[in-house]
């Protein structure tokens, strides 16, 4: 077994992706790595660009001087591309001028090789870049993880403790985690944890005054006051968790686009965060829609008067989804008793309390946190003595 073990792979199943178009330089690479990670070629600039949509590399060996598109060239497309960005770059290069090497570096480059190749600095270069990027890709899971698994409690809590702001996160969850897996967006946790936390800022503001504005009722100008600033309640709370710099930034543009908090990152944040609020605020207008009693259809149809906003393609992706969706009409209400509830289950009515208050809004799918209450709770405490649930026709 070579190379150290990590959460995500083993160093020995790595892919190193050689870009040369001189074919002796890459029989020479080919050779030398060959036994050691799982190597790829590509002869030309866009052979490579090809090569990474296929499945991305963990490391990439670009060579410079190509005819048609040079290695700068291919470099700065793959470091201007959401999913493959972060691939670290060795640039195989004969030039040896400081201005070459300062041009790589700018455009994202990790390192240099320089030509003839020493076998040895070749293989110490792309094992060390390697190693390190498997050391990120495990920090960085833990991180999610953590992050995510702390916040999937909390907005668990917080859906018992307002259900009307809250019992919705599931299901923009669900469906921002799908526009994700559409768009190959999945490695940005930051989007998803967004759409968990994109109500947080509501956690002042009353379950009856957030029931009105969802159910399309007029509400007082306080309010809907009270509503427009909830989004920045929310990424002046979830800013100052190191780490979650992203993620503020995506609830923080929930409702205006453009707005504009300072935020200084880099080219690729700044990508990440106009797609995930994007993502985020087509989201919570669909659910809005619905919630106010439209149809899935009327809600797609609603939200295509204002395309231009969201994007053709991510709407059009949005709509597949829906249009996807197991529709209520080939679903069935069925009740049963508080004991007989189950992970997975979703509500097909509210479930109130016996003092009449919305413990938990239709539409939510019940979560192992909302079992553990429902499950052992007695029948006295609700307005009814069972639940009423979708399954299928």
């Amino acid at each position: 077994m070579k190379g150290r073990q990590s959460l995500m792979k083993e160093l020995s199943d790595c892919n190193v992706l050689v870009v040369d178009d001189t074919e002796a330089n890459v029989d020479i690479l080919v050779d030398a790595l060959g036994e050691l990670y799982d190597v790829s070629v590509a002869m030309d600039g866009r052979e490579a660009l090809e090569s990474v949509g296929d499945e991305p590399p963990d490391l990439i060996l670009l060579d410079i001087m190509m005819p048609e598109m040079d290695g700068y060239e291919v470099c700065r497309r793959l470091k201007g591309h959401e999913r493959y960005g972060k691939i670290p770059i060795i640039f195989l290069t004969a030039l040896t001028e400081v201005e070459n090497k300062t041009k790589g570096f700018q455009l994202g480059a990790v390192d240099y090789i320089t030509k003839p190749f020493e076998i040895a600095e070749v293989k110490a270069r792309v094992e060390t870049h390697l190693k390190l990027g498997l050391a990120e890709a495990d920090l960085r899971e833990l991180v999610v993880k953590t992050l995510g698994g702390a916040i999937e409690v909390m907005t668990e809590i917080l859906s018992v403790a307002n259900p009307t702001a809250f019992s919705r996160t599931s299901r923009l969850k669900r469906h921002a985690n799908a526009l994700m897996t559409a768009f190959n967006l999945t490695d940005f946790w930051q989007i998803r944890m967004a759409a968990m936390l994109s109500q947080i800022g509501c956690i002042a503001i009353s379950p009856e005054t957030i029931e009105k504005i969802f159910s399309g009722r007029q509400v007082l100008v306080e309010e809907e006051e009270a509503y427009k600033r909830h989004p920045q309640i929310g990424y002046e709370l979830i800013s100052k968790i190191p780490r979650l710099e992203e993620v503020a930034e995506i609830i923080a543009r929930q409702q205006d686009l453009q707005k504009n908090t300072g935020f200084q990152g880099d080219e690729q944040a700044q990508r990440l965060i106009q797609m995930g609020s994007r993502i985020l605020k087509l989201v919570l207008a669909y659910e809005k829609l619905t919630y106010s009693g439209k149809s899935s259809v009327d809600a797609l149809a609603e939200l295509k008067k204002s395309e231009r906003e969201y994007g053709p393609k991510l709407l059009e992706g949005f709509s597949r989804i829906v249009e996807s969706e197991p529709k209520t009409a080939q679903m069935k209400v069925q009740k049963i008793y508080p004991r007989d509830i189950a992970v997975g289950m979703v509500l097909a009515k509210d479930i109130i309390t016996s003092s009449g208050s919305v413990l938990v809004k239709a539409g939510t799918k019940i979560n192992p946190f909302l079992f553990e209450i429902l499950h052992d709770s007695s029948k006295s405490e609700y307005s009814e003595e069972t639940f009423a649930v979708f399954v299928p026709a």
